[in-house]
């Protein structure tokens, strides 16, 4: 019985190997319209839907396996990016950083090359303040030259004065200090007041200029050289606001300082010694 079955294997085989054979034959020869051509375009025709059917169905599933078999890479490659973008941020902030400290040290330079007088660059290394006193501490002191009443300036424009020097730092009073007063002059015409701080902004008081004056917004005030406290021609600001004092003899007159006093990071100190005290126009 064993070997009728063996016999029969392979009979099977060789009538199947003969039929493929012929069916190969016939489909090389006969043409585009032969039966075993036809039939392959049916089956083509009934099956390939099923294939897409099938094809639809597990591409999700393949997709979800290929995302659980990458999701190591994934993740290492997400944690990269974060960490390439936090580095290019802080390159771009490192940049705008360097870029706004070469803008503010062109603009010293510029004014230092205008000057008529020597000036001593320095930094500022603290900023103390309260409601009622406005001053840095910079990181120059008597053994760089620095002395009490020495004016300030920055950004093109009066910062304040020395108030007290040590070795190797120093106090500076802010113009924008309600302590401080310093006599200035309106260029165009001519008049001279005072300015004094009020904490806020950048904004300070122009006073005693008289309710006649034809001063008005856009008006130039610069330092008037007057007791030699401050020299001639310091740059303080522009006239913003003009209005008549509620006293009738004065204007109430406003200045926009060119200097942020939050925020100073840079100075020069003029190499010019008054005898008087710093609190001028008191």
């Amino acid at each position: 019985m064993p070997e009728f079955f063996g016999r029969r294997n392979y009979l099977i085989l060789f009538a199947l190997i003969v039929l493929s054979m012929l069916i190969l034959t016939i489909h090389y020869r006969e043409g585009e319209d032969g039966l075993i051509h036809r039939a392959e375009r049916l089956v083509m025709a009934a099956v390939s839907p099923l294939q897409t059917s099938v094809t639809n169905a597990l591409t999700p599933v393949r997709d979800g396996w290929d995302y659980l078999a990458h999701f190591g890479d994934l993740k290492r490659e997400n944690r990269h990016l974060k960490q390439e973008v936090a580095e290019l941020r802080g390159q771009v902030f490192a940049l705008q950083s360097l870029k706004n400290e070469n803008s503010r040290l062109q603009s010293l330079i510029g004014f230092k090359d205008q000057a008529k007088y020597d000036t001593i660059p320095a930094r500022v290394t603290g900023m103390p303040s309260s409601n009622w006193w406005s001053s840095v501490i910079i990181d120059k002191g008597v053994d760089d030259g620095i002395k009490r009443n020495m004016p300030v300036v920055a950004g093109g424009g009066l910062v304040g004065q020395v108030a007290d020097a040590s070795q190797r730092a120093a106090k500076v009073v802010l113009l924008n200090d309600v302590q401080s007063g310093v006599s200035v002059q309106v260029e165009r015409t001519g008049e001279v007041g005072v300015i004094k701080g009020q904490l806020r902004d950048q904004r300070l008081i122009l006073r005693y200029i008289s309710k006649d004056s034809t001063i008005q917004n856009g008006d130039t005030v610069v330092t008037s050289g007057l007791g030699e406290l401050f020299p001639k021609g310091i740059y303080v600001g522009k006239v913003v606001k003009v209005s008549l004092s509620s006293y009738g003899l004065y204007k109430d007159v406003e200045v926009n300082s060119p200097v942020d006093f939050t925020s100073l990071e840079e100075v020069l100190v003029i190499k010019h010694e008054p005898d008087f005290s710093f609190k001028e126009g008191n």
